[in-house]
């Protein structure tokens, strides 16, 4: 039996994608988890026999607070002597690399999904990949949680072949294809509550509201729609960069908020869009897959492997309205084709991205590690 610790900034990451990893790994392993507790959050579904360790860890950069939560993780590795130390997220793996480093802890396993510097120039792009390249380099092995953006990751200098690993096809956690899947009566239930007809075409945006996940292209590739089918577009998440002022008396965009009961809307719409300008992968398609939903999505690294261009939905370029309208024009005149790109979007996750398939391929990778 290892003693291993997985360190997040918080415990909704936990929550969301680590959950099935955990419990996993709890069977045969003394699993800790360390986080960002001071919301008194509760993580769900966790095994009772899983401890957790209050770390007072930030989401944005703030120097004396970091310098605490890097003291606080050194002192609770060097105290639990931990075989392995996995972190996710930027700031906890930047701090739990240098932390288990110094503490000589034998494993140190970071898994990137996403870089912020992506769409940044200057200093500021130096900087925060010079973070990157610092936490993979204390790293003793990466996970990446798609294919084409650990290519890029070796592009840039910060990985190799030899030091990282992609995890079955891709995705951080898989998708739960049990818990996200296609309801018609919920999909009646929701277009009666907002008195969507049955033959209008619904696009579906959900997460967060920010200028970095394409919303302004989104919203005036949807206004450049002319058709004569009744369309709508509804906005889930919350509006991180005040962006209502874009569509505000746009009488078939509707924004409302975050929701709970995310996979009911996959069932609600016809076509999910997530035009963003970076994703690690973009799990959101693939839950929205999961419940018979493609997806329109910008062509770059990790969504281009979320979504199978033409078959599980449509790819177009990033920034580019015109090309999302395109997009959006083929999806509503062709029904038959995007009929079936609802069949294979299901398929596709059932014989890729289902957790179990994910569970399988973390807990043999752990499996080889330790040996």
């Amino acid at each position: 039996m290892k003693k291993i610790v997985f360190v997040t900034a918080s415990p909704e990451t936990v929550s969301a994608f680590l959950l099935a990893y955990i419990n996993a790994l709890s069977v045969k392993h003394d699993i800790h988890v360390a986080t960002n507790m001071s919301n008194n959050e509760k993580i769900r579904g966790l095994s009772p026999e899983i401890k957790i360790h209050h770390v007072a860890i930030a989401r944005d950069p703030r120097v004396w607070s970091d310098l605490c939560a890097l003291k606080a993780l050194f002192s609770l590795f060097k105290q639990q002597n931990f075989d392995v130390v996995h972190s996710f997220t930027p700031k906890a793996g930047l701090l739990s690399q240098l932390s288990a480093f110094m503490a000589r802890s034998p494993f140190r396993l970071h898994t990137f999904t996403g870089q912020v510097w992506v769409t940044k120039s200057g200093l500021s792009r130096t900087l925060l990949k010079s973070l990157d390249k610092v936490t993979a380099s204390l790293a003793t092995y990466c996970l990446v949680d798609s294919p084409s953006q650990q290519n890029f990751l070796i592009q840039e200098n910060l990985l190799s072949r030899n030091n990282s690993k992609v995890l079955a096809q891709g995705s951080i956690s898989g998708v739960d294809i049990e818990k996200f899947t296609y309801s018609p009566i919920q999909r009646q239930k929701l277009r009666q509550l907002h008195n969507v007809d049955d033959n209008d075409f619904i696009f579906l945006f959900v997460g967060r509201l920010k200028v970095d996940k394409g919303i302004p292209e989104l919203i005036a590739a949807f206004k450049q729609l002319k058709t004569q089918q009744n369309i709508k577009l509804f906005l889930i998440g919350s509006d991180e960069d005040n962006l209502q002022s874009l569509f505000t008396g746009c009488e078939n965009i509707h924004y409302i908020g975050f929701k709970t009961n995310v996979a009911d809307y996959y069932a609600f719409a016809d076509m999910l869009c997530l035009p963003s300008h970076r994703e690690g992968f973009g799990n959101v398609i693939i839950e929205a897959a999961s419940c018979n939903l493609p997806a329109i999505a910008a062509n770059i690294y990790g969504l281009s492997d979320a979504v199978e261009n033409g078959y599980s939905g449509l790819l177009h370029t990033v920034k580019d309205i015109s090309s999302i309208t395109q997009c959006m024009v083929k999806v509503i005149d062709n029904k038959a084709q995007t009929q079936e790109m609802r069949v294979n979007a299901r398929a596709r996750v059932e014989n890729t991205f289902a957790e179990a398939i994910l569970v399988n391929e973390f807990i043999s990778f752990y499996d080889n590690m330790l040996k």
